[in-house]
C-alpha cells in the first residue's frame, strides 16, 4: 500500500509541477495541451510508479543499457558528478545503479545545481555553481581523494526565442560542461551530455573526439520527437599529452 500511495504522490507532485508552468505561460491554448500532453505521457506515470524525480530518467537508463561500459559497476571507488543536477532524476538512477552491486557511501553521486534539491539516498547534494571555485572545492571534499568516472550533464540554458542566441548559448554552456569533465574525469572515464541540433554542434563533436576514444550520438526513446535535443556519449578519456 505504501509503494501505491508514494506512486500517487510523486504523479501528483508532476502534475501540480505541469499545471504550474501552465498557469504561467501566457498561452492558454499551449498550455492546456502542454498539460494534456504530460498526462498522456508514458514516461510520467512511469517516473511516479517508480519513484523517480523526472521522465528524464528513462533518457539516461535507455543510454546506460545500451552502453554499459560508461558505468563500469565492478568498480567500487567510482564516483560520478551530475552537473545540473536538479530535480535529481539522473543522480537517482546512478546512486541506484551502484547501490545494487557496491556498498555506496555518501558521496559515490555528486550532484551539483543552482537550486536546491531534497536529499537522495547515496547522493553528496552541492548547492551552486559548478564552475566557482568554492563550489569545486566542495565537490573535492566530496570525492574524498576518489577518481571520477563520470560527468553526467542534462543541462540546458534559458531559451530567449532567438536562434542565434539560443544557440550561442547552448554552446557555451555545453564548452563549460566540456572544460569541466576535462579537469575532473580520470583516464578513461566517461561522459553524457545533452546537446540542441542547430549547426554549431560539429565543433564541439570534433573537440570531444579529440579527447576521448568513442564519441557517439543517441536520442532515447524518452527524448521528444519534435525536441531538438541529442545526446554526446563519450567513452575512455584519453591521457592529456
Amino acid at each position: 500500500m505504501s509503494g501505491i500511495k508514494n506512486s500517487r504522490l510523486n504523479l501528483a507532485r508532476m502534475s501540480s509541477v505541469c499545471q504550474r508552468r501552465c498557469m504561467s505561460s501566457k498561452k492558454g491554448g499551449s498550455s492546456h495541451r502542454y498539460l494534456q500532453r504530460q498526462q498522456r505521457d508514458p514516461f510520467v506515470k512511469q517516473a511516479a510508479s517508480e519513484q523517480y524525480r523526472a521522465r528524464s530518467s528513462y533518457k539516461l537508463i535507455e543510454m546506460l543499457d545500451k552502453h554499459r561500459q560508461l558505468l563500469p559497476q565492478h568498480n567500487n571507488n567510482l564516483c560520478v558528478i551530475d552537473c545540473g543536477a536538479a530535480p535529481g532524476g539522473w543522480s537517482q538512477v546512478v546512486a541506484r545503479r551502484l547501490s545494487k552491486t557496491n556498498n555506496a557511501d555518501k558521496g559515490r553521486v555528486v550532484a551539483v545545481d543552482l537550486l536546491p534539491m531534497r536529499a537522495i539516498p547515496g547522493v553528496q547534494i552541492i548547492q551552486g555553481n559548478f564552475l566557482d571555485s568554492d563550489i569545486k572545492q566542495k565537490v573535492t571534499e566530496a570525492l574524498d581523494g576518489r577518481p571520477v568516472g563520470l560527468v553526467l550533464s542534462d543541462m540546458a540554458p534559458s531559451f530567449t526565442g532567438h536562434r542565434s542566441v539560443d544557440a550561442a548559448r547552448t554552446m557555451a554552456l555545453c564548452e563549460d560542461v566540456v572544460d569541466f569533465a576535462d579537469e575532473w574525469l580520470a583516464d578513461g572515464g566517461g561522459l553524457v551530455i545533452k546537446y540542441f541540433m542547430g549547426g554549431e554542434e560539429k565543433e564541439l563533436r570534433d573537440r570531444l573526439r579529440a579527447r576521448f576514444d568513442r564519441v557517439i550520438v543517441e536520442k532515447p526513446l524518452a527524448s521528444r520527437k519534435q525536441s531538438a535535443e541529442n545526446y554526446f556519449l563519450c567513452v575512455g578519456k584519453t591521457p592529456c599529452s
